[in-house]
């Protein structure tokens, strides 16, 4: 019984559980709004990249 009550008491391993559980949850978010994710980063680099975005700039300079 007393060994149980150590095995209960041992705390070593969860600061590994719960950085696994948060890495969990992040997928779940990264999942259920991949598509939304996928058309927000490709507006940014459809903004970042396309020709003549940076306003100002010129090849000449």
């Amino acid at each position: 019984m007393d060994v149980l009550k150590k095995f209960y008491q041992e705390e070593d391993g969860m600061g590994t559980v719960e950085i696994v559980m948060i890495i969990a949850a992040l997928m779940c978010i990264a999942l259920l709004f991949r598509k939304r994710i996928f058309e927000f980063a490709g507006k940014i680099m459809d903004a970042v990249f396309k020709e003549g975005a940076v306003k100002g700039a010129s090849e000449s300079g």
